[in-house]
């Protein structure tokens, strides 16, 4: 007993200690650790596009609602802010801007910028389509190849391209035949239609279509080729008296992209701007096959004479210009094989009526 005495006074007082220790009271709770701040949202890419139209145009519109589209699709990460008309850019700089970086995305015809590279123009050589479904049909398989021309030689990527509709004679004087070319004075908004005047037997003078009214107001020029939407929305229906339908060339708008900002964006959000760009390229596409026709009854109602030019004529009229399409898609070897294959295919499916 005595033996066990020790051991069961330490015991003890390890059993002491350990209440002691239960027993003390629990310290005061300290103050409630603020919470983390909560990251900052991350800013919106902000991509400007810039399109010839003025605002209110309904080219200008549908890149408006491109633009929202795209807002809600990435979740507000990307934001497209609409430029009509010059607001950022002048329109015979918007393809250097894109190139450069100076602006993202452009919303313009190729074919002004033909004289840069003939291959960016080569859709909009005279007669190579028949009409606006044979031009609507080609837009997509277009698409490939000029995509390759701009990634190579310009920076960028060519997302969409669409038909605006046929370059029609806009003139102060009657055009029906080839005698009535004879004299006329034509503002070219390009060096295809230019080229087109000058075979028929007219002269020409190359003018941005921001100037054509103006020009023919004073007289400068009797004449111009563009679309029936362009004038009237460019209200030259107030200065000429005549329009002759006759298809002479095609007009397109294309999206093209800054290369460099293609290659930053998130594979998804690449996705997203090749569905929506192409989703507004076939609206356009319908919207003027559709409105040809609506559009030569609303110019008559604004007394306008329109003529549209038989078919044995315009036939006439090309065999004149065959020579120069030769020309311009032999220069371009391959790829002019590539575009005429691609002509000869749709316009077999579209005849001119």
């Amino acid at each position: 007993m005595k033996r066990l005495l020790p051991v069961l006074m330490v015991i003890i007082v390890v059993v002491a200690s350990v209440l002691a220790g239960c027993s003390k009271a629990a310290p005061a709770p300290g103050p409630t650790p603020a919470p983390a701040p909560a990251p900052a949202p991350k800013a919106p890419v902000i991509l400007r596009l810039v399109v010839p139209a003025p605002p209110g145009d309904m080219l200008t519109v549908k890149d408006e609602e491109l633009s929202a589209r795209i807002k809600e699709r990435t979740s507000g990460a990307y934001e497209i802010k609409i430029f009509p008309g010059e607001q950022l850019a002048k329109i015979p700089e918007y393809l250097d801007a894109v190139r450069t970086g100076a602006v993202e995305i452009m919303d313009v015809a190729w074919g002004i910028y033909g004289g840069l590279d003939p291959r960016i123009g080569a859709s909009e050589i005279p007669f190579l389509f028949t009409g606006v479904e044979a031009s609507a049909a080609a837009m997509d398989q277009l698409l490939p190849l000029h995509d390759k021309v701009f990634m190579e030689k310009f920076n960028q990527k060519a997302l969409a391209v669409f038909t605006t509709g046929g370059m029609e004679v806009e003139s102060t004087k009657s055009v029906k035949a080839l005698a009535d070319w004879k004299g006329l004075l034509v503002g070219a908004i390009n060096p295809q239609l230019a080229a087109l005047t000058s075979i028929l037997g007219g002269s020409s003078v190359v003018v941005m279509w921001t100037d054509l009214y103006s020009n023919l107001e004073k007289g400068v020029i009797d004449a111009t080729m563009s679309g029936t939407q362009g004038a009237m929305n460019t209200k030259l229906t107030d200065v000429i008296d005549y329009v002759t339908i006759f298809y002479g060339s095609t007009g397109s708008n294309a999206y093209n992209i800054n290369l460099d900002v293609w290659k930053a964006m998130p594979a998804d959000v690449q996705n997203i701007f090749v569905e929506e760009t192409r989703k507004t390229a076939k609206t356009m596409n319908d919207t003027f096959v559709r409105l040809h026709d609506e559009d030569i009854t609303k110019l008559k109602g604004m007394g306008i004479d329109v003529y549209v030019l038989p078919k044995d004529e315009r036939a006439r009229w090309a065999q004149l210009v065959q020579p120069y399409i030769n020309e311009q898609l032999n220069g371009l070897g391959d790829f002019g094989q590539q575009i005429k294959a691609i002509a000869d295919k749709v316009n077999a499916q579209y005849p001119y009526k």
